[in-house]
């Protein structure tokens, strides 16, 4: 995550103006250029540039910057009508790493500050803080967090759909993971599943003398390997 220090509606500046540079026909937009079109420092810009590449709205190459397909959508709602294009965004980036760390990281229904919802998103708890605080305001310009009179903040109706059905996921695999564990007559985990002895008993002579030389193969590795 770059430090950006910068608001994210001024970043969308960014890439609205890489949007409207490139249909003037310019293959690239350089740091000059979104200089001059947004008004903002070239030190302010490069860290913001990197961020909106990482989250897939612009590609970048020897030439500058492009929008990608999701960044032109996005740009050109954004100069037409930022409102309508939150939603857009919001759309366009559900795809991203962003919205899946959002909805596996942060509970439904709870209220949390600003700072814990970057606490729960940062993947270290080494990792610096200020990058992730930053990112909740993308949250909300993208309106999967709304704002509580309070101030505090929570999950939108559509993030907390998504969280539940991605937590009973979760808990579907667990169970399954479980159930496969200790039912030997499940599906086992590893290189090579497990016959029982009824299966055993029902090859023939062929089968059954095939099998045990190839469980001797693998076992005859395995030590090999331990020695």
């Amino acid at each position: 995550m770059p430090a950006v220090g910068i608001q994210a509606d001024r970043q969308m500046d960014l890439l609205a103006a890489s949007v409207a540079t490139c249909a003037t026909g310019r293959s690239a937009v350089k740091i000059r250029d979104f200089a001059r079109e947004t008004g903002l420092e070239q030190r302010n810009i490069s860290p913001a540039l990197r961020f909106l590449t990482d989250t897939g709205l612009l590609t970048s190459g020897p030439a500058g910057w492009t929008p990608t397909i999701a960044g032109v959508r996005v740009g050109q709602s954004w100069t037409d009508n930022r409102e309508a294009a939150r939603t857009v965004f919001g759309e366009v980036w559900r795809d991203s790493w962003v919205y899946r760390l959002l909805i596996s990281s942060v509970q439904p229904g709870v209220a949390y500050g600003v700072e814990d919802i970057a606490k729960a998103m940062k993947p270290y708890r080494t990792s610096t803080l200020s990058p992730w605080v930053h990112l909740v305001d993308w949250l909300e310009l993208a309106r999967w967090v709304e704002r509580d009179g309070d101030g505090t903040l929570r999950l939108s109706k559509t993030a907390r759909a998504d969280a539940r059905t991605e937590e009973a996921a979760l808990d579907q695999k667990g169970d399954q993971q479980q159930a496969s564990a200790t039912d030997p007559s499940g599906p086992q985990l590893g290189l090579v599943l497990p016959l029982s002895m009824d299966q055993l008993l029902k090859l023939t002579a062929d089968d059954y003398g095939a099998v045990m030389r190839s469980l001797a193969t693998i076992y005859d590795v395995l030590s090999r390997q331990r020695a």
